[in-house]
């Protein structure tokens, strides 16, 4: 079966407007896939509206460092597709970030398949990690390997995701992680997150102009103060010990 022939909607982040280099790009990685896919505007990192969305001092309780306006903005943006996927009376939906690339067209098409046949496998399948970390567990579904790492990787690239999981994940009214750091702390909503192995997109950035992240980012590590990264190695303990809870769960 074709993809374009798969009855579910496919939606692609983006700040850029019509005939941006990331959004032609993403248009010629859909095309070739034969898929169709909405675009929806993301926020600027200089929106203010962005900051009603964000709860600091959960940030710094909770969280090992602030986040950067860019990852707020990409957080506001992903919550913006779930909620017009939300509004749909779909089960399930694909999403893009706009600077995806597809490694194998025919694996991702057969991935995306095998993971709709078997969609109580998982709530978010991710083709696309960074920096993975150990894997606990391997499965197969139809001829797609995918696996369950200790902690969910970075990166929010490309993912199928369910009805449920973008409910759990709008609970929270106000969020204080980046939404990749969010989805490595699955216990907190009950989400079930699995990836495609090996990755079958990858992030191409730095062939569109560059990160929009990464230099916010360094500046927010040269900010980082003695005290916060003394609390972060007390979150990271606590995170561990959950992890090794909710893990043995599926023992």
């Amino acid at each position: 079966m074709a993809l374009s022939e798969i009855n579910i909607p496919s939606y692609v982040l983006t700040i850029e407007q019509k005939g941006g280099e990331r959004r032609n790009h993403a248009i010629q990685q859909l095309s070739a896939l034969g898929l169709r896919a909405s675009f929806i505007q993301g926020f600027n990192k200089d929106d203010p509206s962005i900051l009603s969305a964000y709860n600091g001092f959960l940030n710094r309780l909770l969280s090992k460092r602030s986040l950067t306006n860019g990852e707020i903005a990409v957080y506001c943006g992903h919550r913006k597709i779930w909620r017009e996927f939300l509004s749909s009376d779909h089960a399930y939906a694909l999403v893009f970030e706009d600077d995806f690339r597809v490694i194998d067209e025919e694996k991702f098409s057969r991935a995306i398949q095998d993971g709709l046949t078997q969609p109580q496998n998982w709530d978010i399948l991710k083709f696309f990690d960074f920096k993975p970390k150990r894997v606990l567990e391997r499965r197969a579904i139809g001829s797609t390997g995918i696996v369950r790492y200790k902690y969910a990787a970075s990166g929010a690239v490309a993912y199928l995701i369910d009805r449920k999981a973008a409910q759990k994940l709008l609970s929270r009214k106000r969020f204080f992680r980046a939404v990749d750091e969010d989805l490595s702390w699955p216990w907190e909503l009950g989400l079930s997150i699995w990836s495609v192995s090996p990755n079958l997109v990858e992030e191409v950035s730095h062939n569109l102009g560059g990160s929009l992240l990464e230099m916010d980012r360094k500046s927010t590590k040269r900010r980082r103060n003695i005290a916060r990264s003394l609390w972060g190695n007390v979150i990271q303990a606590y995170k561990l010990a959950r992890s090794k809870a909710y893990n043995s769960s599926f023992g």
